[in-house]
């Protein structure tokens, strides 16, 4: 029953249950291995779905004047994939399952990049630095982590390699 509260809770919008899901565990019968599979697709499709309609909101709320506000809606959105790939990462979650949905949401990245860039191109105002930004939004999270806020962040000791030189000012 703690399964179904804690992804209630995440399909509608409490991230801070991400840590217990991901620490937790669940034994997989053959009476609730389709039930469990079922509810975590829901919560994932709610999820994904809730971030649809923030992203579109931003592209029709705003009209973008410059190109570094349209490369902020793209980041922001692309920061707000963080919860997704973690939840669709979970370690508590068979392997089976992970995959698909990890599958789905690189599937649905694509798609909406894809879509960015069709209509891009049919503005005849559009830079080259902003197609450049499209193709920069993807999955690739390296620099990106799960902490013990429960929340996806920046990991700066991520970004560059240690080259054993410190740099004091």
């Amino acid at each position: 029953m703690e399964w179904v509260d804690l992804l209630d809770k995440f399909g509608n919008g409490d991230d801070s249950v991400l840590k217990i899901l991901n620490e937790g565990s669940f034994s997989i019968d053959a009476g609730t291995a389709s039930r469990f599979y079922i509810r975590v697709e829901e919560v994932y499709k709610k999820r994904k779905n809730n971030w649809l309609e923030r992203f579109q909101r931003s592209f029709q709320t705003y009209n973008f004047k410059t190109e570094d506000e349209f490369e902020i809606a793209l980041r922001n959105g692309k920061q707000n994939l963080c919860i997704l790939k973690s939840f669709v990462t979970l370690q508590s979650l068979p392997e089976d399952l992970r995959n698909t949905l990890h599958k789905d949401l690189e599937d649905f990245v694509d798609e909406i990049k894809n879509t960015l860039k069709t209509n891009a191109t049919k503005m005849p105002h559009i830079r080259d630095r902003v197609i450049i930004s499209i193709n920069n939004f993807d999955l690739n999270t390296s620099s990106l982590s799960f902490n013990s806020n429960n929340i996806a962040t920046n990991n700066p000791k991520n970004l560059f390699p240690s080259s054993g030189r410190k740099i004091i000012f």
